[in-house]
């Protein structure tokens, strides 16, 4: 019975092991780049503490191949725009978007938890 809980508890956690969270973040670049037959995102924010070691550049990105792009680029500009702050959900430790940017696995605007 513990083994069973046990591997429920890290089955729904396990996701989280590999995410790192940025809340409460401002925007202070956005761009949209075209590279290789992909349209690639990438978004700067105000505090770069705890970004993954790859991302030299202090950037977080995403690529046209991700299923909710289209979404966290309106998400990112419009944030960019209003000066709202956001929530950025990274991968930990991932740079497969861009070498030199931290992978971004979503965005979100106000008080709404992932």
């Amino acid at each position: 019975m513990k083994k069973a809980i046990f591997a429920l508890l890290a089955i729904l956690f396990s996701s989280n092991l590999l995410a790192s969270d940025f809340k409460g973040k401002k925007l202070t670049g956005a761009a949209v780049y075209n590279h290789g037959g992909k349209s690639i995102l990438f978004v700067m924010i105000n505090d770069t503490n705890q970004m993954a070691a790859c991302a030299s550049t202090k950037r977080f990105a995403i690529d046209s191949t991700a299923a909710n792009f289209q979404e966290v680029v309106s998400i990112a500009m419009m944030a960019y725009a209003t000066g709202n702050t956001v929530h950025i959900k990274g991968i930990k430790d991932s740079c497969n978007y861009w070498g030199n940017a931290q992978d971004m696995k979503g965005i979100a605007v106000g008080s709404i938890p992932f």
